[in-house]
């Protein structure tokens, strides 16, 4: 599962850096808690309470302030504003947490459009609380994590909701005006039903014959949490029939493919929400699904994790023939496995690069499963629907070959100090039976890894003249090898001579602990290691001259081995 993760956020990733934006978290509420946060400030900035005045404080009295839009609210006037707005999200944040910074021009963005929308301007309002200093109200509403966002409906302070939407703009603004409204809509005749079905490109209906049912609540329950898309609910007899529904069901209508699907609740009349949820999300991508910043998300979220990329240039008519030939083959490997088209006449080259695709190779194929990480493919210029099936029916069977991508080995890669490996000469290197290999897998653009670059030089100048002993380096974005994964930057592996065990390197990073351990035969010494769990410093930003594809933890210590660039994050 959290291979899945790590490959869902790194092509995410790569997805967005390609388009020119920064990733959000959406899929995953990212907080920093009051006690790290203000440790990692304390760290980053010594003595700064001693050399800081802090500026006159100014009286709080029951007049509510805004800044672009967002209220600004605090222990004297927090009533008020509940009692004057019927639908109040606030956001609880703290002034140096990342991830709040990240929010702000959002959170603003939001607040403004809904602001100027005449209907929402009187029921829908955002606003903020400066949790680390409105203690008391942080204390009242549980804040143990910025930011927090909770909605308060008409005036309600003591069950507030828990907000469950996407961080954007778009998101917030879905999220607030689906609270305010009906959330799922009666369709009380055919003519009703079918001006709300045409209207929208997908539309959920649930068809139940008492909308007071558990059943029914649940739906609705869960229209509130799907922001993106249309629900209405239908007892209507007419309603049944002019859709053929012979029975209690949810039918997911879409203006593509097959033009719906259909939804049966168990045979006790129970709807569960989570299987509802796959099946909305599954049912809601095409057939074959164009790759892009907008699909993304959907695609990586899906329960499916067998994905078939299909790599065509749109500008050549004979790929477009070649892709409507395998939407055949996607309807039989429909529920198994994904089929998602990527133009290479789009900005994608990152993603293609991550695949060892380029622009000359299509039309081709590559499939990943994203559970364990492999990857499967078919020649340059040899997709075909047979050439499809066949690879696909082998990938479930899981009689396929993997492959790993690699360089071509370098004519000097055994004369400097530091050995220089790629995916062809790891293996025959690094499980060498008779040498005891040291490892560093980076990736070029990582600020962590150019740190150590000049350390891992003298490391390898001091064990040149040892026979057994090899120090090696390999670009991991670049090259992969079947036995390793690697999920951050710099990682380092030690082989042992013998066919023994890999030993993962979590020691400092610097020339003597590196020695010993070496010395020690892949042993770290007393004190060589610091086991604390470091958190993120979410102010860090993107390295500049990276991928843009993760952000770099920050460095409290240059030795501190848990410095690395992790695919995780983004």
């Amino acid at each position: 599962m959290r291979m899945h993760t790590l490959l869902s956020i790194t092509l995410l990733g790569l997805l967005l850096w390609a388009s020119c934006i920064r990733a959000d978290d959406t899929d995953a509420k990212q907080t920093e808690t009051q006690e790290d946060a203000s440790r990692e400030t304390t760290e980053e900035n010594p003595g700064e309470e001693e050399d800081t005045k802090e500026p006159p404080k100014k009286e709080k009295t029951t007049e509510i302030e805004e800044e672009k839009d967002v209220m600004v609210l605090h222990i004297n006037n927090f009533a008020r504003a509940l009692s004057e707005n019927q639908y109040l999200l606030v956001e609880f944040y703290a002034p140096w947490c990342g991830h709040c910074q990240q929010l702000e021009p959002l959170y603003a963005e939001a607040a403004g459009k809904l602001k100027k929308e005449e209907e929402a301007a009187a029921a829908m309002r955002l606003a903020k609380v400066d949790a680390t200093v409105e203690m008391e109200l942080a204390e009242e509403f549980d804040i143990g994590g910025f930011p927090t966002l909770k909605l308060f409906v008409n005036g309600d302070r003591k069950q507030p909701v828990d907000y469950t939407g996407k961080r954007t703009a778009n998101g917030i603004i879905q999220w607030m005006k689906r609270r305010a409204g009906p959330g799922a809509p009666v369709l009380d005749s055919a003519d009703s039903a079918a001006q709300f079905i045409d209207s929208h490109n997908i539309t959920v209906v649930g068809f139940f014959d008492n909308l007071e049912s558990e059943a029914a609540k649940v739906f609705k329950e869960l229209a509130l949490e799907i922001t993106e898309t249309e629900f209405a609910v239908s007892a209507s007899p007419e309603v049944f029939l002019k859709y053929e529904v012979k029975a209690n069901s949810v039918v997911l209508f879409k203006k593509f493919d097959d033009g719906r699907a259909d939804f049966s609740l168990s045979e006790e009349g129970k709807l569960d929400k989570t299987n509802l949820t796959t099946f909305i999300k599954d049912n809601s991508l095409e057939l074959i699904i164009p790759f892009s910043k907008e699909s993304a998300d959907k695609i990586f979220t899906s329960s499916i994790h067998l994905h078939s990329l299909l790599i065509i240039n749109s500008s050549v008519e004979s790929h477009k023939a070649i892709l409507d030939d395998c939407r055949t083959i996607a309807k039989e490997f429909k529920g198994k496995m994904l089929f998602v088209v990527i133009d290479v006449t789009e900005a994608l080259s990152n993603v293609l690069n991550y695949f060892g695709v380029s622009e000359n190779d299509a039309p081709t194929a590559r499939l990943i499963n994203m559970d364990t990480g492999k990857k499967f493919r078919i020649g340059a210029g040899e997709l075909t629907a047979n050439s499809l099936r066949q690879l696909c029916q082998d990938v479930v069977d899981g009689t396929a070959k993997a492959y790993y991508r690699s360089e071509e080995i370098p004519e000097d890669w055994n004369k400097g100090p530091v050995k220089v490996l790629v995916g062809k000469n790891f293996e025959s290197v690094a499980l060498d039976p008779t040498k005891n290999v040291f490892v560093e897998f980076y990736a070029p653009w990582c600020a962590h890894c150019k740190e150590l670059t000049p350390i891992w030089e003298q490391l390898g100048e001091k064990y040149a003249d040892k026979d057994d002993i090899i120090i090696a380096k390999m670009d991991s974005t670049a090259n992969e090898a079947a036995s390793v994964a690697i999920q951050g930057f710099p990682t380092l592996k030690y082989f042992p001579a013998g066919g023994k065990e890999v030993v993962d390197y979590t020691g400092n990073r610097d020339l003597e602990t590196l020695s010993k351990f070496l010395d020690n035969g892949g042993v770290l010494p007393e004190g060589g290691s610091d086991e604390e769990e470091h958190e993120d410093d979410e102010d860090d930003e993107d390295d500049e001259e990276g991928d843009g594809v993760v952000n770099e933890e920050a460095d409290e210590s240059a030795e501190v081995p848990t410095n690395e660039t992790s695919k995780d994050e983004l």
